[in-house]
Formats: structure tokens, sequence, C-alpha cells
């Protein structure tokens, strides 16, 4: 899926997650002078949408990932900027908001925590969200080694192109009985495939789009298994590919 993208339209952290004052700061200060709004880092339902005296205009959302719930909370908005309220259904990158200086803030900026299950009182379940925001979240596929539909949009989805579950102009599912065995260059013409140049790109392969002997011996090298630059069935390459796009360090 699509990683949690960043709470607002600026990317300026002044106080990280760590202790601060002699205090623990659970989240991360992001804020800039000037009209900033405020989006939901993922899809979700919101829990809370109130005024607290520590807070100031908070709203904090419940999202479920992959069977994981995640809680992300926005904190010190603007005074009667908040769009949203409980139990509404937000998308990702929904306006829920505008940054301010609401509650115990001495300057305009957000205040932005992740909890990796409910947030609660004691906020056990606080994550650094810079280990989050932008980055791959991690797919849900099963580890068979088999290259079909859902492992090529996962890796579509991880590696940023049109996510179709296709490579070029055929099904992958409909073209596996004649890629294992064989290697065969499967590609839209002249042009390759996107989702295939992208990941070229990113093993430092001649980048042609072709899913090809050369391809198939970098993606080996690049993941540390057998390089024979052949698929098996099932893959050993394949099957660690999976685990990889599972658990987001591909």
């Amino acid at each position: 899926m699509r990683s949690f993208i960043w709470p607002t339209d600026t990317r300026r952290v002044t106080s990280k997650m760590g202790e601060r004052w002699g205090t623990d700061h659970n989240g991360i200060d992001i804020a800039e002078g000037g009209y900033h709004p405020i989006y939901a880092v993922a899809d979700g339902v919101v829990t809370r949408s109130y005024t607290s005296d520590s807070y100031g205009e908070c709203i904090m959302i419940k999202h479920t990932v992959n069977g994981q719930t995640w809680e992300s909370v926005y904190a010190h908005m603007k005074g009667r900027s908040r769009t949203v309220f409980v139990g509404n259904k937000v998308k990702q990158g929904h306006q829920i908001g505008i940054m301010g200086n609401t509650g115990h803030s001495t300057g305009q900026h957000l205040h932005f925590e992740l909890h990796k299950g409910r947030w609660n009182i004691d906020k056990t379940d606080k994550v650094d969200p810079l280990d989050y925001l932008d980055k791959n979240f991690g797919t849900n596929l099963t580890v068979d080694g088999k290259w079909a539909e859902k492992t090529t949009r996962g890796l579509q989805e991880c590696l940023g192109t049109v996510v179709d579950g296709e490579i070029s102009d055929q099904i992958r599912n409909v073209i596996t009985e004649a890629f294992y065995g064989d290697t065969i260059d499967f590609g839209n013409g002249k042009n390759g495939s996107l989702v295939i140049k992208a990941l070229q790109k990113k093993m430092g392969a001649k980048v042609d789009g072709l899913l090809g002997p050369e391809t198939i011996g970098k993606l080996q090298k690049y993941l540390g298994t057998t390089c024979d630059k052949k698929l098996s069935r099932p893959s050993l390459v394949v099957k660690e590919l999976q685990r990889r796009l599972n658990n987001g360090t591909f």
C-alpha cells in the first residue's frame, strides 16, 4: 500500500520525538509560518475531534492497514479549522484542518503523533513518525514464490508506478505458466514495462523494461539469493521479494 503521507505541505521538523525539556515528546513538531493545511495521513475513521487544554484543536484518526490498527494525532490546529468530526470516514490526503497555535503551544506548528495501536493516555504504542512517513509501508502477500498479479501489484505500489497488476499488456497470472521455465523477455513493444523499468533503475540494471535473464540476475544479487538468472517454480528470489515487500524493506 501507499505509505503514510506527510500531514502537511511543509517538512520543516523543528522538534523530533524523544526527551525534550525534561519530559517525553511523543511525536514530532512541524512548523512554518503562513497558511498550511493539515491532511489525513491515510484512509481512516475520525475517533476524536475536540478542543484540549494541552493539544488545543485536535483530531485523531484510526487507520487499519493489513490488519494492523494505527492511530494518528494532529494537535495545535488553528481554532475552528477542524473540518471532520467523530465517525467521519476520511481518505488519505483529505484536508482536516489548518496549522495553528492552540493549546500548550509557543508558536504556530503541527504536533503529530503516530501510534501502532490505539492512542492511550500513557502513549504506550507511540512510534517515531519519521520512521513511517513517506516510507514503503509493506504489503500483505502470500510468500509462495509465485510471481502472479498480487506480487506485481505489490511491486508497483512499492516502486510508485501504475498499479494495475500487469506487466506490459499481459496480466501476470495469465502468463505465469509461460514465464516459469525458459526465461522470456516480457515487454510492451519497444517501450517495455514501466514497473520493470522502475525495478531496473532501483537495482542499477540496464533500463529496457524487459524481465529477462540479466534483470533476474540483478534482482537475485540485490536480494542475496542464488544467482542463476532463472526463476524456478516456486522461486527463492520471488519468495524473498515477497518477504521484503511485506515488511517494507525492498
